[in-house]
């Protein structure tokens, strides 16, 4: 069995707050200037939304060579009851190794955790769903580790969360938006039906009201949809630092020096090194205003006729 360093099990005990980053790719040295030493990766076949899923093997070959940086992994698809007995074989070689924690989306895996005793922590993970504390207590109990809050809901309604529940949290901070997710190979069929190649890449498309810009990509999951502007979480940090929020998540989505700075940004907020009012003007400027749902109640108004 592998195991972390004490070393770094003393600096993750010191630290509250972390950022974990979902990463572009597997070298993860070049974060270690910038402090960081928390990451999210996907399971090859398991995984929506993921440039960097992993078969076992690689995932231990990733502990080895990084054992004093927390990975996590993610469970973030819908699961077929054939596919039940591979998760099962998959997690219980999982549980040998030092993982940090396993999201979950669908609650076959915590069904399966609890059945196989797994010591590694999980994450509740179902998007749209995590907006309350009520179901964080009840997920608790059921021992789920830590949740990660929805996107839709506002910063005040996840300040209110954490003091209502003994469960870790955390909160996307930075990124393109997830907005929607299909089973369906919407860009493969939409390619086909108008017999051109289709590249593997992102495609923006527009929204024909608002022209709002969204980015397309396709796996072999589905299809998912994100709002084409960053997901900015600099004042919001301030907040949830001090409301004492285990990680902030952060998607590597822009190049190597925007995300150094971004990164370089949250990392002194956290410590304490920040100016409110001069890192929110200079993110601003750096990533755009766009604040999601963080300060904008998510209200759904049925349409009256005539």
């Amino acid at each position: 069995t592998l195991m972390r360093s004490s070393a770094a099990s003393d600096v993750y005990k010191r630290q509250h707050m972390k950022l974990l980053v979902v990463p572009n790719n597997l070298e993860f040295n070049r974060f270690r200037d910038l402090g960081v030493h928390s990451f999210l990766v996907g399971i090859r076949d398991f995984s929506t939304n993921f440039k960097t899923s992993l078969s076992v093997d690689e995932i231990r070959d990733l502990c080895e060579k990084y054992p004093e940086e927390e990975i996590f992994l993610s469970f973030n698809k819908n699961l077929f009851n054939h596919e039940l007995p591979v998760v099962e074989s998959i997690l219980k070689e999982l549980d040998s190794l030092p993982i940090a924690g396993i999201f979950f989306y669908d609650l076959a895996i915590l069904r399966l955790a609890q059945e196989l005793h797994l010591k590694i922590p999980i994450v509740w993970n179902q998007t749209h769903l995590v907006t309350n504390y009520q179901t964080c207590n009840y997920y608790f109990r059921e021992g789920v580790s830590y949740a990660l809050l929805s996107s839709e809901i506002t910063l005040e309604e996840m300040l209110e969360i954490k003091k209502h529940t003994d469960m870790k949290l955390m909160a996307t901070i930075f990124g393109y938006p997830i907005i929607a997710h299909s089973k369906r190979k919407l860009l493969s069929n939409y390619f086909a039906s108008i017999q051109e190649e289709k590249e593997e890449r992102p495609y923006e498309i527009q929204e024909s009201v608002g022209h709002d810009p969204y980015l397309l990509r396709e796996d072999s999951t589905g299809t998912t949809f994100f709002y084409h502007r960053f997901l900015n979480g600099t004042e919001p940090l301030f907040a949830l630092k001090d409301a004492n929020f285990s990680y902030g998540l952060v998607y590597e989505d822009g190049d190597e020096p925007l995300m150094r700075e971004v990164i370089e940004t949250f990392q002194n907020i956290i410590a304490g090194k920040e100016d409110k009012e001069n890192a929110v003007s200079r993110m601003n400027s750096l990533i755009g205003s766009y604040t999601g749902f963080f300060y904008k109640k998510t209200i759904y108004k049925v349409k009256k006729n005539g």
